[in-house]
């Protein structure tokens, strides 16, 4: 058996730290894209608004609109700009608040809001640097006779997202955030009152006090897993479990794993873990986040761990179990030369929660 577990305390003493972190009413969006960053969205969604966060943001319309059919009636954003009818006609169906990001996306908010004889509220993004969704800083001073003659939306926010919040050096961010706030300050001075605004991210909150503005956006910082050091007393709150389903006697000399990239130095007490890179174990995220140098960092890591100077680690009855050979898809082969365990004993894996597939049970404790 294979379960995630998310251990509430750990989560709510996050949930603490960023709110006694946030600037005098600023409201905390909590990101729940990619399944909750694989918490279980309707669970997460549950433990947070039972902590006091009732603002959320999602990347897909499916994400909001399953909230909605499990009753979830709080402010739900769709971060995503889209400009594809099926999916504005759900947006406005199930009140969810749309992104809007370009003269296309807005027209058709527009149409179809009217079409159902509603008012939808909206946010506006603009693209100061990331380019992805939203309106260029350039093109900012077109929006206002747009949104003037729109009467069927309401502009209840404007945002914008940091691409490098989590570098060391500040330049880039401060160049996204001027952006932003010229942008800002542009529209209100044509008269469009710009709502809740927001630019910053998990790294750009806990980095920059004087980007909180009026509200930030927290994802993997709930989760106490960062790109940046961690110094704020954030925690790791989710883990992987599963048990041993064999041990065996291996000896010296005898391959493990496939490539054979690991082979025993002497007589070698082995288990076998049902847990592979199909459940999300020893899959990393896209290392697209990091510089030359950070990349060339991991590979320097994954030339080690061949070279069996370092390596991955389970916890076993207490004790660390290395490891060896290569994660595979469905098994893992530990060491317990030196530990005592026997069949069914339980081990415990550090994990990414996002990574987790779907299909594996979710549980709070």
């Amino acid at each position: 058996m294979k379960k995630l577990v998310v251990e509430k305390d750990k989560l709510k003493n996050n949930i603490d730290i960023i709110k006694s972190m946030a600037q005098p009413n600023v409201k905390i969006i909590a990101v729940l894209k990619g399944n909750g960053y694989g918490l279980d969205i309707i669970q997460y969604g549950r433990f947070l608004l039972d902590n006091g966060i009732d603002f959320f943001a999602v990347s897909e319309v499916e994400e909001a609109v399953l909230l909605r059919n499990e009753g979830f009636n709080n402010d739900i954003l769709l971060l995503s700009a889209t400009a594809i009818e099926q999916d504005v006609e759900k947006l406005v169906e199930y009140n969810i608040i749309p992104a809007i990001g370009s003269e296309n996306s807005a027209v058709l908010v527009n149409e179809i809001a009217k079409k159902k004889d509603k008012i939808v509220s909206v946010h506006l993004k603009i693209d100061t640097g990331f380019g992805r969704f939203g309106f260029l800083p350039e093109d900012v001073k077109k929006l206002p006779a747009l949104l003037k003659s729109l009467d069927n939306i309401k502009v209840a926010g404007t945002f914008s997202h940091l691409s490098f919040s989590f570098a060391k050096k500040e330049k880039d961010v401060r160049v996204q955030f001027d952006k932003f706030m010229k942008c800002i300050e542009s529209l209100k001075n044509e008269g469009i009152e710009t709502g809740l605004i927001h630019i910053a991210n998990s790294c750009g909150f806990l980095k920059y006090r004087d980007m909180h503005l009026d509200a930030a956006r927290i994802g993997s910082a709930f989760l106490g897993r960062l790109p940046i050091e961690n110094t704020y007393g954030l925690k790791k709150i989710a883990y992987l479990k599963s048990n041993i389903i064999e041990i065996k006697n291996l000896p010296a000399n005898h391959y493990i794993g496939y490539a054979n990239t690991y082979r025993t130095k002497k007589a070698t007490k082995i288990a076998i873990i049902p847990v592979g890179y199909k459940d999300g174990f020893g899959v990393e995220k896209s290392k697209d986040t990091f510089r030359i140098r950070d990349i060339l960092r991991y590979m320097y890591h994954d030339f080690k761990l061949l070279a069996g100077e370092r390596g991955m680690f389970v916890k076993i009855n207490g004790k660390r179990a290395r490891i060896l050979g290569r994660v595979s898809m469905y098994n893992i082969i530990v060491d317990i030369t030196d530990i005592e365990a026997k069949i069914g004993d339980e081990a415990i894996l550090d994990i990414n929660p996002i990574m987790v597939e779907s299909t594996i049970e979710r549980e709070y404790i």
